[in-house]
Parts: C-alpha cells; sequence; structure tokens
C-alpha cells in the first residue's frame, strides 16, 4: 500500500485531500503543527491514518515524517494577508523558506518515490494570463513579493535537486486564490472567507477599493484534486490550478450581500492590487483537470460552514 505524507493536514486544502487519499486506499500520515478535532471523528479510526504532530521548521522532524513514507505533499505553508506580508515580511518569509528547504531536503535524503510541492500564483508578474512557462522570465508582483519570491525559490530549490543530483521525482503545482469551507476567518483569512464574515456580522459588507480587479478563485477541494493528479499522472512540468475564468470581487462581494440583505460599501482609501490575475489552464487541461466546484456552489458552502460555526 502506498503511504503518503500530507503536510498541512489541518489545513484548508489538507483536510480534503487528507479526505481524498483515504478514499483512493492509500495510507495517509497527515501531519500539521496543530491537530484538528476532526481527526477524532470515528471514519479516522482506521488503520490507514495516523496523525502526526509536526513543525516543519525543525529538520529532524522533517526526516522522522518521511521515514517509511513513498510519497510526500507539501502543502503546508504560512497564513499571511498581504497586510501582514507587507508590514511584518519575515514573520512569512523566514518560516516558510525554512520548511520548504526543510521537508525537500528531508524527502530527497529519504529517497521518497514521488514530491510534490504547492506553490502560488504569486510567482508571476501581474500579467493578463499567467503560462507556466513565462514565470522565470520576470519577478513576482510587487503587491505579492515576499510570498511570491518565498514559493519561487522552493521552486528553485527543485530545480537545484534536477541539475545536482538528477532528480526529476516531483510535481509542482501553483494554485490560483484559494478559498474554502475551512479558512480561519481571522484577519489571515482570504477575500472571500473575510467578505462572508463581514456579510454575517457588520452592517454594511465593507470591500477594499472599488471591487473591480478580477480574480481567478479554486476551491480548495479543487486543488486537492489537482495536487493527487499531479502525482498519480507523474507529472513532472509546473501545472496551474485555477479556473482560467475571471470574476471581478464587486461579483463576489454581490453574491455574499444578496445572501445577507447587506448593502456594500467600497472603501477606495484601500489599494485595489494588480488590476488582473488569471491561470492559463491549457496545460493542466491537457491532463484533465477541470475544476469541479463552481464559484457560486463554493462561496454557498463557505457561508454554510461559518454559519455553522456560529451556531
Amino acid at each position: 500500500m502506498t503511504k503518503i505524507l500530507i503536510t498541512g493536514a489541518s489545513g484548508m486544502v489538507g483536510k480534503h485531500l487528507v479526505d481524498m487519499c483515504l478514499q483512493k486506499g492509500y495510507f495517509v500520515k497527515g501531519t500539521d503543527i496543530r491537530y484538528d478535532e476532526r481527526y477524532s471523528e470515528e471514519k479516522y479510526w482506521g488503520e490507514n491514518f495516523d496523525f502526526q504532530h509536526g513543525n516543519l521548521n525543525n529538520y529532524q522532524r522533517c526526516l522522522e515524517l518521511v521515514d517509511d513514507v513513498d510519497v510526500v505533499f507539501q502543502v503546508a505553508g504560512v497564513k499571511g494577508s498581504p497586510k501582514r506580508a507587507a508590514e511584518q515580511p519575515n514573520d512569512y518569509f523566514t518560516p516558510m523558506l525554512q520548511m520548504n528547504t526543510n521537508m525537500a531536503e528531508a524527502a530527497r535524503i529519504g529517497k521518497v518515490d514521488w514530491y510534490v510541492y504547492t506553490s502560488t500564483i504569486g510567482v508571476y508578474q501581474p500579467a493578463e494570463v499567467f503560462k507556466e512557462d513565462d514565470v522565470w522570465k520576470t519577478f513576482p508582483s510587487e503587491n505579492d513579493k515576499y510570498a511570491g519570491w518565498v514559493k519561487r525559490l522552493g521552486e528553485l530549490q527543485l530545480d537545484c535537486f534536477e541539475t545536482h543530483y538528477g532528480l526529476k521525482n516531483y510535481s509542482i503545482v501553483r494554485p490560483a486564490n484559494i478559498y474554502g469551507e475551512y479558512d480561519n476567518f481571522g484577519e489571515e483569512s482570504t477575500v472571500i472567507a473575510s467578505l462572508v464574515k463581514k456579510g454575517c456580522n457588520d452592517k454594511l459588507l465593507s470591500v477594499w477599493g472599488d471591487g473591480t480587479p478580477i480574480r481567478d478563485f479554486i476551491h480548495a477541494e479543487d486543488v486537492a484534486r489537482g495536487i493527487l493528479m499531479s502525482y498519480e499522472n507523474k507529472i513532472t512540468e509546473p501545472i496551474n490550478l485555477g479556473s482560467g475564468d475571471g470574476v471581478r470581487i464587486r461579483d463576489i462581494a454581490s453574491i455574499v450581500a444578496t445572501h445577507y440583505g447587506k448593502e456594500i460599501e467600497y472603501d477606495t482609501t484601500k489599494p485595489n492590487g494588480d488590476n488582473k490575475r488569471l491561470m492559463d489552464m491549457t496545460r493542466a487541461n491537457s491532463y484533465g483537470f477541470h475544476p469541479k466546484v463552481d464559484l457560486e456552489t463554493g462561496i454557498k458552502r463557505v457561508i454554510k460552514y461559518y454559519e455553522h460555526l456560529q451556531k
């Protein structure tokens, strides 16, 4: 039986990935810096699942975690809002750099069969559409500088391994703007989770900027599906994970505002960020990847989950 280590198993993507891998009959070792109570549920009591606490900034712990596993899905990251990344970049950059370096090196030393690295849309410079092979011709956006660079360095490390050791047993996935019902709904939450929280609790639904920027959103469940696909198809070229379709922030706000019967307030004193960020999905589509969770359905799932948390 193939044994898969999933880092960030308590996170928004990790939870979906654990469930998918178990459903496919893999043995799953989940690890995270925090334990999620969902793993106390009876369906996780079987012999095919093991949760282990793990701080990936500790290299020795990473070596222990990769022991006796065949595959590593490196999904763990440091949650960071654009505001935090701009004002307190070292809280994000240094630990993220260290955990990516530690896990990749531990996987190499442990001679795992396959390694999947979860990168980000932030590695790209602002453009109408992001194509995978253009990434090394440009620099990450100034609006996403630290997150973009630290993720790109993780990609570069794997490229270094290929050049130095001849290792080609890895995949790189670059998700667009991830959202989902397992977000933390705190200060570091994603755009959609933040709007849902405001819609539920505030008199007005306040939106940063004028709401005109266009973004590419992908549900965490679909990101998990793309990660699993990249391993099962042994994809060795970077692939984007997104919808390929743009949606304005104001259109998302409208869905949330309509649900809660709230008016929208646009705070134009706040920056809009990049005007447009879309993924070119040609390569991922060629491997059979197509998102299954449409945006409106996904937002409604986030709303339902958040309202459940308030009970």
